[in-house]
């Protein structure tokens, strides 16, 4: 699984490839439900046997693809920089589903 900065992560969510950069992250098996909470950690429960694809920010997922559904982004706000995580994967989706990667 390669290493990466964070900017560089989009290319790899937009794809659904495994890949660490710093403490966001993207993986093909859940890590389980971190920080979630309420409506968020209830609809991740309900996915994680169906999903494929999940994007981690300090060990909580803040994205997840099924491929009956697609991706779920979590609303649910935790720090500044996951945050930021959160707007690089809502970038990296709009660009996969675009076309863009």
């Amino acid at each position: 699984m390669p290493a990466l900065n964070q900017k560089d992560a989009i290319h790899y969510i937009a794809t659904r490839q495994q890949f660490t950069a710093s403490a966001l992250s993207g993986s093909t098996y859940s890590l389980g439900g971190g920080r979630l909470g309420g409506k968020e950690l209830a609809t991740f429960e309900a996915d994680v046997n169906a999903a494929d694809y999940f994007v981690y920010s300090y060990g909580t997922p803040i994205a997840w693809h099924t491929l009956n559904f697609g991706w779920y982004i979590v609303e649910q706000k935790f720090s500044p920089t996951t945050s930021k995580h959160q707007t690089y994967t809502k970038r990296a989706i709009a660009d996969s589903l675009a076309g863009v990667n």
